[in-house]
């Protein structure tokens, strides 16, 4: 059976406290140490990576502010491109007004050009057919300038009554 003497209970409690002295003097030492660097490294990590992080956010706030004035711009160019273009649009109708009022007014005086040739042509037509009838009537020729004459005032009467 199992017995149980004082004298052992006492060396094994004395051989257990050596035991665990030795052990807290090499083993738990070391493990702890080992423990230590382990914590401090970790701790170094997540300090790099807050580190990190911190300099992404940065990064990225540049980033945006940068991103938001690129867009201010090219709205600002685009705005100046549109008031040049209808600046230039302007232009260009003013332009094509002249040039129609011009047109116009060339036209015009053309057709009045036109028609003053177009009167004295029908004058100088009347005129000889007034000649021509006068000359049948009176049964000889009126070819004569004074002949003309006559007829002249005759006809710038009738060109007054149209």
């Amino acid at each position: 059976m199992l017995e149980f003497h004082l004298s052992t209970i006492l060396f094994t409690i004395i051989n257990l406290l050596v035991l665990f002295l030795l052990m807290k003097k090499f083993l738990f030492a070391r493990v702890n140490a080992v423990l230590e660097q382990r914590a401090a490294l970790v701790k170094q990590e997540i300090s790099s990576a807050q580190d990190n992080n911190r300099q992404a956010q940065e990064l990225k706030a540049q980033y945006e502010s940068k991103l938001t004035d690129a867009h201010h711009e090219a709205a600002k160019i685009v705005a100046d491109a549109q008031n040049r273009a209808q600046r230039v649009y302007e232009g260009k109708m003013a332009e094509a007004a002249t040039d129609a009022k011009r047109l116009r007014s060339e036209a015009e005086a053309q057709i009045l050009t036109e028609r003053d040739a177009m009167l004295r042509g029908a004058r100088n037509e009347v005129a000889s057919l007034a000649l021509l009838a006068a000359a049948k009537v009176a049964q000889r020729s009126m070819d004569g300038a004074d002949d003309k004459a006559l007829v002249d005032p005759f006809l710038a009467e009738v060109g007054e009554r149209t």
